[in-house]
């Protein structure tokens, strides 16, 4: 696989999104792992705890990270977890921890509107999917 890093607004297909994607999930399991005590601790906190600012920037500090990571591989973060690999006419879009990519979300919709990738795939027959 040949991965060509800091790509802003690249555009995929489905073979480029695919290959891409384990890295994609390994970076998010890595940076989800060292987030999720922090959320743990920080839901157990009391809102005036002194130490919650610095759990706080903790979490912040992963999520951007995690951030980066993903958008120098070319692909878009649309919320926790969430990447998108533009196609174009909308995104292939990955929420961790999806075993694979399966979802389409077209330009504009909401993330709950993703629809099955097949059932896209099947009814407009894209080019990037070829």
């Amino acid at each position: 696989m040949h991965v060509e890093i800091g790509l802003k607004d690249k555009l995929f297909n489905l073979t480029e999104a695919r290959e891409l994607l384990l890295l994609v999930q390994n970076v998010t399991k890595t940076q989800e792992s060292l987030l999720s005590p922090i959320q743990d601790r920080l839901k157990r906190m009391l809102a005036n705890d002194p130490r919650r600012s610095a759990f706080e920037r903790q979490y912040e500090l992963i999520v951007e990270q995690w951030r980066n990571k993903v958008e120098l591989l070319g692909a878009r973060v649309s919320g926790l977890w969430i990447v998108e690999f533009d196609v174009g006419e909308g995104s292939l879009s990955w929420r961790y921890p999806e075993l694979s990519l399966n979802h389409f979300r077209g330009r504009g919709a909401a993330f709950s509107e993703r629809v099955k990738l097949c059932d896209y795939i099947e009814e407009h027959d894209p080019d990037w999917a070829r």
